[in-house]
Formats: C-alpha cells, structure tokens, sequence
C-alpha cells in the first residue's frame, strides 16, 4: 500500500519542477486535506493564489481549508470569489451559506440558499435552509422543510435530530421522541437527538440522565452552548449555585445571541445575591431583543431591589405592556407594593401567581423566578425587603 504522506511528498517534488502546473497543484492540495496536512494544504493554496489570485478552483479549495480553521469570514471571501469567477453549484453555495450561518448571518445564508443554479435537481441544502429558518424564529417553516427533506433521505440522523429538537420546543413531545430514537438508531452522537433527549429526560426528573445525556454532547462538541445551558439548569434545580454559574458562563460565551442564556445567567445572580452581576445580565439580553417583556420585568426587579422605584416602575410598565403574563414584572410588582407598605396586596399577589400553572416549556425558567417569589413569600410582612447596591 502507498504512503499517503510519500505521495504528497512526490507531488509537492513535481510542483518544484513544474510550479505552474495548475492540475497537478489541485491533486496535491487535495492529498493534503485527504491525508489532515492542513499546514501543507494552505502553504500550496497561498502560493498558487499568489501566483492566480482569481482561480475558482484554488478559491474553492481555499474556502475549504479557512472553514477548517475556523476562520469563516476569510472562508467567506474565498468561496464568494470562487462564485463570482464563474463556479455555480450547489456544494459552493451550500458552503457558501454554511460559512454565513456560522457567523450568525442567517438570513444571508438563507438567501444563498435559495439561489438554485440553472443545473440543480432537488432543492438542495434543506437541513442547513432548516437551521437557518429555526434561528430566525420561523419554527414552522423550518419543520416543513426538514418533513419534506425526510421524505427523500430517511436515513438522514442530523435531519432526525434538528426535527426532534423543534418538535420539542413546539410542544409535540410524542413526535419529538420518535425522531430522537430515529436519530440515535442512525448515529448514537447526534447532537440535536441528545440534547432533546436531555430534555425530554429532565420534564421527566430523570436527572440523572438528563446530565449523562448532556455530558455526552459536551465530549462531542465542547462549544455546544445549549447543553452547558441545560447543565446549567439541572445544577440550579439541584441548587448548586456555583456550578451552575460556571455553566451559564460557558453557554453564555457559545451562544451570545441566545435570549434565555442571558435570563438564565441573570436570574442565576439573583438567586446569589448579586445584582449588580444580573442587571449586565439583562442589559445584555436587551442587546439582543428590546421587545421582551420578561427582559424588562427583570430590570424592573433588579431596580425595585436596588431601591430606585421610579426606574423600576418604568420598566414593569414596559414589561406589563409587552407581556401582560410576565413573570419578573410580577415579581417587580410585588417588591413596589412591599415598598409602600402594601403587604396585603403583595401576599395575595404572590399566592395568585404561585398557584398559575407553568405552561408547555416553561417549567425550568419559571423555576427560577418562582424561586424568587418564594423567597419573598417568606419575607412578606416585613418592613421592607432586601436591597442591594
């Protein structure tokens, strides 16, 4: 059997005689991506776009190698080059758009993906189209394209498991799970089927699971974000305070874009004492959607507990008006009536809003607020409550 790495040893050899050798310059990168010589392949690349900067091959590849690295805006770059020197396929603009979605770009990668080139078949890239449509909030649409995708590939795990993963957050939890076995039948280390399985196994109180379940996505995919979040939850459920806070960190750092890791990390302070750390927490979340209720309700909380009422009055009526079921701007209420003295108001305010039932999917979030509200339930009759600065 040929040494891989002597092949790329002889034709790196031939590139020396012939350095314009376009053919055998591809042959070699590739033997270098086939063989993981990742250094090598981009030594080869940058001396052939040197010499050609505007060769859709070389660009092609290019693309490839930054995408490997992780350096996407560069992978950007090569592979729009690529298309716009005359490459149109489907795989390119499928890469093309990949690049895009890990830079958080999902509309662009969206509208890449529905340039279909003159000569394309099916519809192409559906589970990545999916993905797109999931984090522009059109969960519909999203599982439309992954049903439709299924009836061509049923043996797609990752379509599997994206599925299962809507189908959860939807509420659809007996489908959900049929996805989740679908998905782990084909390829026990599919993220999404894990980490839905997670929680499915957690509305269950299989703790003990739920952190296997969750452990296992994070040896696969230590960025995973949403498992540290969800390790993060079952640590707050078992009120260790500090692992939990590390966690929310991680997941924090992962997904900066994601609403509920920022309430999760501010609710989080809370529960420890630290305002301060969970109104940058709420600020940050304001960063992402100005338009939450809950994110005001919990400014307006973090306020009330600073002891500066009229903020904290301003932000509960943003709150109520976004989301008249708030729960932080509840919690808000009750400080303000503590405040004034109107004890009565706030006990029975607080029993109302304890005896509500969750709701599909808010069962851990609400745990953390409740949380809070029992604390103030056992501070009802006092003269004032906490207040920190």
């Amino acid at each position: 059997m040929t040494d891989p790495s002597s092949r790329l040893a002889r034709l790196m050899g031939y590139l020396e005689l012939d350095p314009g050798n376009l053919m055998l310059r591809l042959d070699a990168i590739r033997e270098a991506f086939a063989t993981g010589q990742w250094d090598a392949a981009r030594q080869l690349l940058d001396a052939g776009l040197d010499a050609c900067p505007d060769q859709p091959q070389l660009l092609a590849l290019s693309g490839f190698s930054h995408m490997q690295a992780r350096r996407f805006s560069d992978a950007e770059k090569a592979l729009q080059g690529a298309l716009d020197a005359g490459v149109n396929s489907p795989e390119l603009r499928h890469d093309l758009a990949f690049a895009m979605f890990l830079q958080r770009r999902y509309a662009d990668a969206l509208e890449q993906l529905s340039v279909q080139p003159a000569s394309a078949g099916p519809p192409f890239g559906l589970v990545l189209r999916a993905r797109c449509l999931h984090h522009l909030r059109r969960p519909g649409e999203a599982i439309s394209t992954l049903k439709s995708h299924l009836g061509d590939a049923p043996k797609d795990a990752e379509a599997h498991g994206l599925l299962a993963l809507l189908l959860q957050e939807e509420g659809d939890l007996e489908q959900a799970r049929a996805h989740v076995e679908a998905a782990l039948e084909r390829n026990p280390r599919q993220i999404e089927a894990l980490l839905t399985l997670a929680s499915l196994q957690t509305d269950a109180q299989e703790t003990g699971a739920a952190r296997e379940s969750l452990d296992a996505v994070i040896s696969i995919d230590p960025r995973c974000g949403r498992a540290w979040l969800g390790r993060a939850l079952l640590n707050l459920l078992e009120l260790r305070l500090n692992d939990a806070k590390r966690d929310i960190d991680t997941a924090a750092t992962h997904m900066p874009e994601h609403l509920g890791t920022w309430h999760v990390l501010a609710w989080t302070n809370l529960m420890s004492g630290d305002v301060a750390a969970a109104k940058a927490a709420f600020e940050k979340a304001m960063t992402v959607d100005r338009t939450f209720g809950e994110t005001h309700g919990g400014l307006a909380v973090v306020a009330a507990l600073q002891g500066h009422d009229e903020e904290a009055r301003q932000h509960h009526r943003r709150a109520a008006r976004l989301d008249p079921q708030s729960l932080a701007a509840k919690y808000a209420e009750m400080l303000l009536l503590q405040r004034d003295e109107r004890h009565d108001e706030a006990k029975a305010l607080l029993e109302s809003l304890l005896s509500r039932s969750a709701g599909r999917g808010g069962l851990q979030y609400r745990e953390l607020v409740v949380a809070q509200l029992r604390a103030l339930q056992a501070r009802a009759g006092h003269e004032q409550p906490i207040v920190y600065h």
